[in-house]
């Protein structure tokens, strides 16, 4: 069944109007009146809608039944990743939001090699993925800042960040249990040394994923995930049974 991120969906209760990109999608699937699909919101409600009426501009559809499904994770992860090149990023952004990071904050370092900064387009892989994968909630993503001014910010105790140059802290080293924490995952040239050093200034955790070396986009994927699986809900059964 189709499902789409609707804000507002339950505002005008139990009509639902659908335009735009959403639009777009129903009329791509040829969905007419009396398809049924899916439709969730920012505050995580999550409805079955059947389509009344699909015009060129708008659609409608009445809302059947609602319910708030607990799918979301109970780590708070935010997940800030250098900028990278080409469509590495998109593939970041969008394997982020499968995994239930909660917010991806990208920045800019010394040794960064790419520099478009797409947010809008990284938002909408991030509502895409979140459809896709059952998700509650669409993950916020951030405008791209200094890597010294995110070192700044306020963050939750639990910091975070994977270099490939540590020889003595390894992720399993960290604490065993946290409901919120962010992780910093560098670029394609990695941090410098001074990078690690204000990093270690500001609280953060410098640790070893591996004995290799991982390309950017798979550090960034691997760091979510160990987070998500440490503290989170990947690969772990929930009280209805379900794996996650």
């Amino acid at each position: 069944m189709l499902r789409l991120f609707l804000p507002g969906a339950g505002a005008e209760a139990p009509r639902v109007r659908i335009a735009g990109a959403p639009l777009r999608h129903l009329r791509t699937l040829r969905l007419g009146p009396g398809a049924r699909l899916l439709v969730f919101d920012e505050r995580g409600d999550e409805h079955e809608v059947e389509l009344a009426r699909v015009a060129e501009r708008t659609a409608e559809g009445v809302i059947l039944s609602t319910r708030r499904p607990e799918r979301e994770s109970p780590l708070d992860l935010v997940l800030a990743t250098a900028l990278l090149k080409g469509d590495r990023m998109d593939l970041v952004v969008e394997k982020a939001t499968e995994l239930g990071v909660r917010r991806i904050a990208p920045f800019v370092s010394r040794h960064v090699v790419g520099r478009g900064a797409r947010v809008e387009r990284w938002r909408r892989i991030a509502a895409a993925a979140a459809e896709q994968s059952g998700r509650t909630r669409v993950p916020a993503v951030d405008a791209p800042v200094p890597l010294a001014t995110l070192l700044r910010a306020a963050w939750p105790p639990l910091r975070v960040l994977a270099w490939e140059g540590e020889r003595a802290t390894a992720f399993d080293a960290l604490p065993p249990a946290a409901t919120a924490a962010i992780a910093v995952v560098g670029p394609e040239g990695g941090f410098a040394a001074e990078e690690v050093a204000a990093a270690r200034d500001a609280g953060f955790a410098i640790v070893a994923l591996a004995p290799r070396i991982l390309r950017a986009e798979t550090a960034a994927i691997v760091t979510a995930a160990l987070c998500l699986h440490r503290w989170g809900d990947v690969g772990r059964l929930s009280s209805t049974g379900r794996l996650g």
